[in-house]
């Protein structure tokens, strides 16, 4: 794993020279994919044009009302992917800001009403 997050900070610097202004990296576990895990680096020119965790909700809700509803996906695991244990967190990202981790979010979540 050392080597991987070598390899993740390495990324995240060429990213941040083809102008992204901010990278973060996730992980999600995949039952089909041979390891059962893919980790990714997103990336963004324009953080602050990305949504509020609110909108996501709303747009989710949207979805499962037009019967669109995943297996897979819904709202908190958007958010969770980009939790890491501390050392990783640490070995990731060191002393920069990365409360934007919690992708803009207020605490609303899922209720039946929705």
């Amino acid at each position: 794993l050392p080597t991987s997050l070598g390899e993740i900070i390495s990324w995240r610097r060429n990213m941040e020279h083809c102008g992204f202004t901010r990278t973060r990296y996730g992980s999600i576990s995949i039952s089909s994919y041979p390891t059962g895990q893919i980790g990714l680096l997103l990336a963004e020119k324009d953080a602050y044009a990305a949504s509020d965790y609110p909108s996501i909700l709303t747009r989710y809700r949207n979805m499962v009302k037009a019967g669109k509803k995943t297996t897979y996906y819904h709202p908190p695991l958007q958010k969770g992917c980009f939790l890491l244990p501390l050392w990783v967190h640490d070995t990731i990202y060191g002393e920069e800001d990365s409360s934007d981790l919690l992708c803009k979010t207020n605490e609303i979540y899922l209720t039946k009403e929705s």
